[in-house]
């Protein structure tokens, strides 16, 4: 049977139609592909931007209840227990939101033990101190030109050290920029000092966290360099610091007692003084060269027999003047009939270092390092470097941990059998006892995908509300 044109024209429009039809559904086949993969990837990105909140918000969820008990004791201090608020704060070190958890710990020099809670930032040496910057040539790899670049770098004027650099140096650079001339801000800003590179500054801490991340314990595989032996070697950041503070919270939560704006009545009822002894400490504070911690071997002018009433340091020079002989003294401390009033007790003494400052507390001067928490190697690595018997730093150590409660007072080195006024007076020029700067590490983990945000923050409870005085997110 023949086709007709017609019949073959028909059949060539109905190939036509097929053609246009499938490939119709190939193109919507794509479409519909694209769509669902589209779909599917803001699926997944919403769904990781709600995990990365839940995360967020846990993290903030520890720095909160850290900030919380900071607050409580600088508010409402136990000064017979040094170690009370780092025990709270270990407490809420770690902790879980309706989805998500959150951990705050921080890693020590050379110790492989993930510690629960903040970073005591006393318990580094503050490089902003010109009284501890003689002891930066104690660490790995720090050299004389280095150290002269650092003091430059700190000091107000454009005369540069021996060995340093100042701003003609910078500013000749290809891309020029001019030193501070004043103290540093950030640990990071170290990096901008001429000679000092990061692998000495921060080695395998890469981030500045202050705790051992899995990136920083994996050998070669990822950066930075590091040895995986579950130890965080933070080159010189692990020693350092520009956050310590001098003036920090007192034992009874009170403002602190600034010397040289004070009268002799405050003294009298916060320090439980005599008037003859508030007198005496008001001009002794009015000395802007004075040093409270002196107290501990040289008596308040005036006064009879040897600070801290039992406690006799052994140097020659600081043997107690026996008192004359003088006629009973009333309860209130009267002034006897050899014209003496008695010394500073312990009591008096701590209260002196506790509850009073003779620099001013608006200046925010830098802060000394803290007998409590400064890590063992590095108390004997000052001592041995500041020309001091390392057995002193061994019993310092001895001290705080058979101490449940730790050193609450510098008044405590007195105890130390066959101490010297020269031992006293350079520990007391470095260290203290209490603390009030901390570097907080909260990391949130959503239970979902274990994603994790980090919050670093650097915090001062020398004053409520706390302050927060850096604040970063990775």
């Amino acid at each position: 049977m023949t086709r007709t044109r017609d019949q073959f024209m028909s059949l060539k429009r109905r190939g036509s139609v097929v053609v246009i039809v499938l490939w119709t559904i190939g193109v919507a086949a794509i479409i519909t592909s694209s769509l669902q993969l589209f779909s599917y990837r803001q699926s997944m990105l919403g769904r990781e931007a709600l995990e990365r909140v839940q995360a967020r918000w846990a993290a903030r969820a520890g720095l909160e209840d850290t900030l919380m008990v900071m607050t409580e004791h600088t508010e409402r201090p136990l000064p017979d227990d040094a170690r009370a608020m780092m025990s709270d704060m270990y407490y809420v070190s770690h902790g879980d939101t309706h989805n998500a958890s959150y951990s705050i710990v921080h890693n020590v020099e050379r110790d492989p033990t993930a510690w629960g809670g903040p970073m005591d930032e006393h318990s580094k040496m503050n490089i902003n101190r010109a009284e501890d910057r003689s002891l930066l040539l104690m660490l790995d790899d720090m050299t004389l030109d280095v150290n002269d670049a650092i003091g430059d770098w700190i000091d107000p004027d454009n005369d540069p050290n021996m060995m340093g650099v100042e701003r003609d140096y910078y500013e000749g650079l290809e891309a020029p920029y001019r030193p501070r001339n004043g103290p540093l801000r950030s640990i990071g800003e170290l990096e901008l000092i001429a000679g000092l590179w990061p692998r000495y500054f921060r080695n395998e801490d890469w981030n500045l966290n202050n705790r051992l991340d899995a990136n920083e314990d994996d050998s070669a595989r990822s950066l930075p360099p590091d040895e995986p032996d579950e130890i965080l070697d933070g080159g010189w950041s692990s020693r350092l610091t520009v956050h310590s503070l001098a003036v920090g919270a007192t034992d009874s939560g009170l403002p602190r007692l600034f010397l040289p704006l004070s009268d002799a009545e405050e003294l009298e009822e916060r320090l439980g003084m005599s008037t003859q002894q508030a007198q005496a400490l008001l001009t002794y504070g009015r000395t802007p060269t004075n040093l409270l911690a002196d107290l501990l071997f040289t008596p308040l002018p005036g006064s009879s027999g040897s600070p801290g009433a039992s406690a006799t340091p052994t140097d020659e020079e600081t043997q107690p003047t026996q008192p004359a002989p003088r006629a009973p003294t009333s309860a209130g401390g009267r002034q006897n009939q050899s014209g003496a009033f008695p010394g500073l007790s312990r009591e008096q003494l701590r209260a002196v270092l506790a509850e009073t400052c003779i620099e001013d507390p608006l200046e925010r001067l830098p802060g000394k390092m803290s007998l409590n928490t400064v890590p063992s190697t590095l108390l004997r690595d000052i001592f041995y470097y500041a020309n001091i018997d390392e057995a002193l730093a061994d019993e310092i150590i001895s001290m705080r941990q058979s101490r449940p409660q730790g050193m609450v007072s510098l008044v405590e080195l007195l105890d130390i059998p066959k101490i010297s006024t020269d031992q006293l007076r350079v520990i007391t020029r470095l260290f203290d006892t209490r603390s009030s700067v901390f570097t907080v590490s909260a990391r949130g983990r959503s239970w979902a995908s274990g994603l994790e945000v980090e919050i670093i923050a650097v915090v001062d409870r020398s004053t409520v509300p706390v302050r927060i005085l850096e604040y970063r997110e990775q």
